[in-house]
């Protein structure tokens, strides 16, 4: 196949597409690199951080180390510091950087010092970077510190370099998501004179430092490895602007790596190795777990939960397969993620499995390379030492030990009793059958050894010479070979047919309980009956408990405070904070986790493609282990869990919504039919009220007050219908603005002829402000008095008497010509009680009407304003009086066009 190099390659897309999703956050990570402690990293982040401060960014420092270095100190001199938290821990007070405080606090910029470290048992999370990472997510920028041998991939080298195995380490993966990473540089002997002189370390431990870690050769190596290490990012960043130009430039590497781990105390350094080269190649590489039909023991379980949590770390994929046979299942992998290169681990010794898996994989390989690596174990005692067995394990297996070597006696004895009758064949035929049966129950080992004493007593007591192990007949002896052989392989192949029965019975269990969790909570009638059936599942399937905490709606996302009915754990007061962690952050937490590992329970989002619907707790018993395939199958029913609560809640969502909009539906007919009914005798009731009124001498007339306020009322009354069928056109989009040249004195004047009577004039003084230069402008005139009227209105109602409504209009840009701003601001101002906090957006619902409002009135005014100005692409907003004064203020924004003075034609302003 041709590769085009500027055509994107698909894995180089998602990895852009991942990578871009961090950088929406606006939460930076800088790193200052050194090749080991001394070369001044701390001092050059406090030098930048200065920088930075002088150019107006807020920096806070949230803890800095400064081992007593007079410069460093120094330069702390000015800084805001954060204060640190005091914390129990063995009898000791310890203090550790406040993440809880730097999150209330958000700076711009917050430096953290020693990224690899350690927390105090008890902190939210287990290691330093933890607390970074979660700094960056809340869109903080960090300036931390780091030396090169507390890097994940880089620690099986500096063991081989220096004889030092390093327990505090940071993941590639963190420094993979750095925006920049800076690397702090010093020659060995310039570094080795500041030892000397005391400014590394002091006295004895200085001594230790030089004739240790700080050899020469070791700093040379430690050096040229932070040399590379920022040369490679380097590469890889540049290689990405390539990419993202479009710059034709040589094809990059597709070049995809494999490696196979297992419960090993190898698997590590494996991880390690491959990473490094999938850094150096910039590629992707995989992380495959071959799980057989045996069980492992919970010693091996953790050890593989390590490695493929280490690979998690590392920013590998992890892929989990089935089958006994793992040459052929990593090939098979290999092939169908198109994997060029195949990682192995070298054996240090002779090994007959070990050499049939490696020449399995050489031999069937095919086009895909294959690395042989020679792995690096932290404590070589532990190759050559076998696994201690579990509590319970060894009395179990001596058992079944026991077992095996009775029944071979057993059948000796029988054999004795017949054998004068039936012949030796006939008894090796009896063994043969009790090995078979025997291997239906017992495992390998017990089996194996059986098969071997049943050959030996065959041969001890029914073969001729008898009670020797020498065989005169040269048929006796090819017989008794071939029992042995026959023997043992039908032990072995009946024990693996057993096992693989069993692992196909666990796997089968954990596809079953995945299948019920889904029907239980999808297809339940009553879904608080589906919740308890599907968590009663779980909990059957892991020996465990639950809890369920939910979000409360669709439209309100906090999480509920109370966990769901369905759940059978109560967790403490303490685990709320984990729930919440885990709700905010999208990560699992608590046991069995880095993060909050104390906790009582591990919790797992309930997470969908859109968003996190809850929180879903497993509380194992003490002596549990919760293992990587326990561990996917419960992020797998976790998954189902919020698919079918997401589903439900967007049901119920649905339903509220076809609920209200049938209910606006029949609101606006019943506005509609009862606007109209009100209209026609609306209008009788006034032509006889204006008749009565003509009538000669009815000023004169007794009945002249009532004719007054019948007049009065039925205006009243005609603005109220006029509301509802203004609101009826709204809502059915049927207003059209017709834009016209006007001057804008002129329509506010007619926007307050139509709100105010004289009697509203005489208690509220009504003053317009508008600028003498401003030109004419092009508006929908009747909607913008129409708007404008109905707030001049609003105010009369809410003012008391006697305080007057100020209208004002003003060109944020200028008043001639084209405006540099393109809106046109009126506001409106009064001098009533003002608006409640909270109730700005209220007041513009529909027949929202505020607490202690007079007697009267629809509650459609702001509303129909609000409606008829975004009509015309305006909108209006409500506050308190920016000058100051008691008194609500409504600003009205409008894009208009004005007529230029100087040419007679009309500008678009702004």
């Amino acid at each position: 196949m041709n590769h085009d190099p500027l055509r994107p390659d698909p894995d180089a897309l998602l990895a852009d597409l991942l990578r871009a999703d961090a950088q929406k956050r606006p939460g930076r990570l800088f790193i200052f690199l050194g090749m080991c402690p001394g070369v001044g990293k701390t001092y050059t982040m406090l030098r930048a951080a200065r920088q930075r401060q002088l150019e107006g960014v807020d920096v806070l420092v949230g803890i800095v180390e400064t081992h007593g270095r007079r410069e460093t100190a120094e330069l702390l001199e000015g800084l805001p510091f954060l204060p640190l938290r005091s914390m129990e821990h063995r009898g000791h007070n310890l203090r550790e950087f406040d993440i809880d405080a730097a999150l209330a606090r958000k700076p711009q910029l917050v430096l953290v010092d020693e990224l690899a470290h350690s927390n105090v048992p008890g902190s939210r999370h287990a290691r330093r970077y933890q607390d970074v990472l979660e700094l960056i997510g809340a869109g903080i920028d960090v300036y931390t510190t780091l030396n090169v041998q507390h890097i994940e991939s880089q620690v099986d080298t500096v063991r081989q370099i220096t004889g030092v195995t390093v327990s505090e380490t940071v993941p590639d993966s963190i420094l993979d998501r750095a925006h920049e990473i800076e690397l702090v540089d010093l020659s060995v002997d310039k570094l080795l004179a500041r030892l000397a002189s005391g400014k590394v370390y002091m006295g004895e431990r200085a001594e230790l430092a030089a004739t240790g870690f700080f050899k020469e050769a070791n700093l040379t190596a430690l050096r040229e490895m932070a040399l590379r290490f920022t040369a490679e990012h380097v590469d890889r960043d540049l290689e990405e602007i390539r990419r993202a130009r479009r710059i034709s430039t040589p094809w990059r590497t597709n070049a995809r790596l494999l490696v196979g781990v297992g419960p090993s105390p190898y698997a590590e350094s494996l991880i390690r190795w491959t990473r490094r080269s999938a850094m150096r190649l910039s590629c992707q590489w995989l992380v495959v777990w071959v799980e057989g039909s045996r069980p492992l023991a919970r010693a091996d379980q953790e050890r593989l939960a390590r490695s493929l949590n280490l690979a998690r770390k590392l920013g590998g994929e992890v892929v989990s397969v089935t089958g006994d046979n793992v040459g052929k299942a990593l090939l098979e992998v290999a092939q169908e993620r198109n994997v060029t290169q195949i990682v192995v681990g070298k054996p240090n010794r002779r090994s007959l499995l070990r050499d049939l898996l490696t020449d399995y994989v050489v031999a069937h390989s095919g086009d895909i390379d294959v690395c042989m690596v020679r792995p690096i174990l932290a404590n070589s005692r532990l190759a050559r030492t076998f696994r201690k067995p579990e509590a319970g394990e060894a009395p179990h297996q001596a058992r079944e030990y026991g077992w095996t070597l009775g029944i071979s006696a057993a059948i000796a004895a029988v054999g004795c009793a017949v054998f004068a009758e039936a012949g030796y064949v006939f008894v090796g035929l009896m063994f043969l059958l009790g090995i078979v049966f025997a291997s239906m129950r017992f495992g390998r080992g017990p089996v194996l050894v059986m098969a071997t004493v049943s050959a030996l007593m065959w041969d001890f007591l029914f073969i001729e010479p008898y009670f020797t192990f020498h065989i005169h007949k040269w048929q006796d002896v090819i017989m008794f070979g071939m029992f042995f052989v026959v023997a043992m392989c039908m032990g072995h192949l009946t024990t693996r047919l057993r096992e693989r029965e069993q692992a196909e019975i666990r796997r089968q269990k954990q596809t079953a309980a995945l299948l019920r969790v889904t029907q239980s909570a999808a297809l339940a009638t009553d879904p608080e009956a589906g919740l308890r059936e599907a968590l009663s599942t779980i909990n059957e399937l892991h020996r465990a408990e639950t809890a369920l905490f939910i979000r409360t709606s669709n439209t309100d996302r906090s999480l509920s405070p109370t966990p769901h009915g369905a759940g059978t754990f109560a967790p403490s007061a303490r685990e709320w904070g984990v729930i919440h962690w885990v709700y905010e952050h999208r990560q699992a937490a608590g046991r069995f986790t880095d993060t909050l590992p104390e906790s009582q329970a591990t919790w797992f989002p309930l997470q969908t493609s859109t968003a996190v619907i809850g929180v879903l707790g497993l509380h194992l018993e003490e002596d549990a282990v919760l293992d990587f395939s326990s561990r996917v199958s419960v992020e797998a029913c976790a998954l189902q869990l919020a698919l079918v609560l997401e589903k439900e809640q967007m049901v119920e969502a649905a339903t509220r919504a076809h609920l209200l909009h049938q209910s606006e539906r029949l609101q606006r007919t019943l506005l509609d039919s009862v606007s109209h009914e009100l209209k026609t005798p609306l209008t009788v009731i006034q032509a006889s009220v204006e008749g009565l009124a003509s009538c000669p001498r009815a000023a004169e007339s007794p009945q002249a007050e009532y004719l007054q306020e019948l007049n009065t009322a039925s205006m009243r009354l005609q603005r109220v219908v006029n509301n509802l069928l203004e609101m009826t056109r709204i809502e059915a989009s049927v207003v059209k603005p017709a834009q016209e040249w006007c001057l804008l004195g002129d329509v506010l004047q007619e926007a307050v002829n139509i709100a105010t009577t004289g009697d509203v004039r005489r208690r509220h003084p009504v003053r317009i402000d508008v600028p003498a230069e401003l030109p004419a402008v092009q508006v929908d005139s009747h909607l913008l008095a129409q708007a404008v009227a109905n707030v001049v209105h609003n105010a009369s109602v809410y003012t008391p008497d006697g305080t007057p409504i100020e209208i004002s209009a003003r060109l944020p840009g200028g008043g001639g010509g084209a405006a540099a701003d393109s809106k046109l601001v009126i506001t409106i101002a009064d001098g009533g009680p003002g608006i409640r906090p909270g109730d700005e957006d209220k007041i513009f619902e529909k027949f929202y009407r505020a607490e202690g409002s007079p007697a009267g009135g629809t509650g459609l005014g702001l509303s129909i304003a609000r409606g008829l100005l975004r009509a015309q692409g305006g909108d209006i907003t409500a506050g308190a009086r920016r000058d100051g004064k008691a008194g609500a203020e409504f600003v009205i924004t409008l894009q208009v066009s004005l007529l230029a003075e100087e040419e007679g034609k009309p500008v678009r302003a702004g």
